[in-house]
């Protein structure tokens, strides 16, 4: 959390979605919220709707950042963060 406060939050260039494996939709909101998420999650059965199907890890937690139009331009949470930072930047 804090490193989506210092990287992510006012950054204009990023928006970060929860995608749960969780089949008990309660239950994964719950833990989002006790976790403080504040951004929006993606449950399993609305994978094929959102267009994030194709992006599911075979494990958890797993980072990709993607452009706007779905390419996926870092992978794992290191990578992800770091061109976070370089968006961040080029915001400024």
């Amino acid at each position: 959390m804090k490193q989506y406060k210092a990287e992510v939050a006012d950054n204009p260039a990023v928006e970060m979605v929860h995608v749960s494996l969780d089949r008990d939709k309660n239950a994964a909101e719950s833990w989002a919220a006790k976790e403080g998420f504040p951004w929006p999650t993606v449950m399993m059965d609305k994978l094929t709707a959102s267009g994030l199907e194709e992006y599911m890890p075979q494990g958890v937690p797993n980072y990709k950042l993607l452009s706007k139009d779905g390419t996926i331009v870092a992978e794992g949470k290191s990578e992800v963060f770091a061109k976070v930072a370089e968006l961040k930047k080029e915001e400024t």
